[in-house]
């Protein structure tokens, strides 16, 4: 009788089942990282954070939607330079939009972030071009009047506030992210208000580009 042959290849990885009640307390874990993140306890949202990370990654594979926010969580709370965090947001974006795809909240949230730490840095340029994409993907997945689209329409306007001295061009993201707000929160909700500050600012600063330019003409 010839003898068997043996079948060769990779056996299929036999994928572990997912436990909800840990699942559970890993989005308690998270929302508690959040919760110290946002009072500014950074060595407790570390510690959350770290363990959900961990647990989503077990349960629900490293590449998951929630492992990955897992990640940018960490990254927030952690203490580094801001080069270093730059790099480590960049490097995760691009995991993002590999795993989760380009449009994804957590993608959106986590370029989001990118831009205003490119921003606290001054590199404007690399900023624009971020929260451009960013506004896109949101405007696409959330529409324009969603609180995380007018958010980055703010940040865009003070990016060519701030950076690049075009209060024209940040008066129009301003304004848009004015009447966003004022539509979907009220007139004196605190960040439409916050709003109408960026706009005063800007406005200040067009007259005083303008006097100073009048002023060369005039010597």
């Amino acid at each position: 009788m010839p003898e068997e042959k043996k079948v060769r290849g990779k056996k299929k990885k036999q994928q572990k089942k997912k436990d909800p009640k840990k699942l559970e307390i890993l989005n308690d874990c998270a929302a508690l990282g959040r919760a110290c993140n946002k009072v500014g306890d950074f060595d407790d949202a570390k510690r959350y954070f770290k363990r959900t990370k961990e647990g989503y990654e077990e349960q629900l594979g490293r590449n998951s939607e929630k492992a990955l926010d897992a990640n940018y969580w960490m990254v927030t709370c952690t203490a580094m330079s801001e080069a270093d965090r730059i790099e480590k947001t960049r490097d995760l974006v691009k995991r993002m939009e590999r795993a989760l795809g380009e449009e994804n909240v957590v993608t959106l949230e986590t370029r989001n972030s990118l831009g205003n730490a490119l921003s606290r840095n001054e590199q404007y340029e690399e900023a624009k071009e971020v929260h451009e994409k960013c506004l896109a993907g949101r405007m696409k997945a959330l529409g324009e009047e969603h609180r995380d689209s007018l958010d980055t329409l703010t940040n865009l306007g003070g990016v060519y506030n701030d950076g690049f001295g075009n209060f024209e061009k940040a008066a129009e993201y301003f304004e848009r992210a004015y009447k966003g707000s004022e539509r979907l929160l009220g007139t004196n909700h605190p960040t439409t208000l916050s709003v109408v500050e960026c706009i005063s600012n800007c406005y200040s600063g067009f007259a005083s580009q303008r006097a100073v330019t009048a002023q060369g003409s005039q010597n």
